[in-house]
């Protein structure tokens, strides 16, 4: 299973819940194979699995002189012709523990590069070469190609997070069309209601304005989709993110915009159910993120199970997390972990 982790609305903490999942995803199934892929031109995720803040950056730099991150991948595919895979794909992922003891043994990276926003041109060379068959798509299937022999390779049960950019750029619709479900971080406020619209309008071609439905008529990323009959993933789930409490009861203000998620999430899985995954239980889950608990897992490149109730060094600084923070928080991610 492929998960994208992706919304059009940034600051939502796209990179931190990829980051948080992922982990303890790999912790709770030791005989899966657990891959990030970052398809984020700040890489952060990348230097948080390989060490966090500082070590992260150092240990990612290698990657960036040896060529073994998806800015390589992606120009390495041109120099070959684009249309043949390299042979090679497997490379490109490193085994994320080699780097970062604190986590899992079973999973996996395959780098990001801030080089990836020049890989913008490169795409599009691709989809306007007339030389190459089905020249669209193919620009943007790449990541269909090399996730599937990393999968192969191990001969095990695999799941994978792709880690994006707010934007969508064409580089966040190859992660869109390599995924089997699309989970959405948003935050309890308006700009996220709008932020859903959004995704159903970009990713499905459904224009949704004071409840009007209607159909672009642009040429758009739905419909190139359409025509090159690409599959697109289904919504899993809405992780409503950056709770200033960490405690069971949100503040009235939090609550009250989370109604108003919830309700827009109903109203969206109501209209328009084949873009949803069909199951019982909530689409819409709550994760009480507390600022000092992400930057000490940024900085210091820990499992969140792993938190303990002390001081943690972070920068220059020291930040205290305490017990009831990581219970608060923990509950949160193993109810969306195990839905996954």
């Amino acid at each position: 299973m492929r998960y994208c982790i992706w919304n059009n609305k940034g600051g939502v903490g796209k990179t931190f819940l990829t980051y948080c999942l992922a982990v303890e995803y790999a912790k709770k199934y030791p005989n899966k194979v657990v891959a990030v892929v970052d398809m984020c031109p700040q890489a952060n995720v990348s230097e948080m699995l390989l060490g966090g803040n500082g070590l992260g950056e150092k240990n990612l730099a290698t990657f960036y002189e040896n060529r073994r991150t998806i800015a390589s991948y992606i120009t390495d595919r041109l120099r070959g012709g684009w249309s043949n895979r390299l042979g090679r794909e497997i490379d490109y992922f490193v085994r994320v523990q080699t780097f970062n003891p604190n986590l899992p043994e079973n999973l996996y990276l395959l780098p990001g590069d801030f080089d990836l926003d020049g890989c913008a041109e490169v795409i599009d060379y691709v989809a306007a070469d007339p030389l190459i068959r089905g020249r669209w798509a193919s620009s943007r299937k790449f990541l269909c190609d090399i996730i599937p022999l990393f999968e192969n390779q191990h001969k095990k049960e695999s799941t994978v997070f792709i880690d994006t950019n707010p934007s969508f750029a064409n580089y966040t619709q190859a992660g869109i069309i390599a995924s089997d479900r699309l989970i959405v971080p948003c935050t309890a406020d308006y700009a996220s209601i709008r932020g859903i619209q959004n995704i159903f309008y970009r990713v499905f071609g459904v224009k949704e304005v004071n409840g009007l439905v209607g159909e672009s008529d642009l040429a758009t990323f739905h419909s190139r989709i359409a025509d090159a009959g690409v599959y697109l993933p289904k919504i899993h789930m809405f992780l409503v993110n950056k709770s200033r409490s960490c405690s069971r009861d949100a503040s009235t203000v939090y609550a009250s915009h989370m109604k108003e998620v919830v309700k827009a999430a109903r109203t969206m899985s109501k209209k328009h159910s084949d873009c949803f995954v069909i199951r019982r239980g909530r689409y819409v889950l709550n994760v009480k993120e507390g600022n000092t608990l992400a930057a000490v897992l940024n900085y210091n490149g820990l499992a969140p199970s792993g938190l303990q109730d002390r001081q943690y060094d972070v920068y220059d600084g020291k930040s205290q997390v305490n017990e009831s923070q990581i219970t608060s928080f923990l509950e949160d991610i193993n109810n969306a972990v195990a839905l996954l």
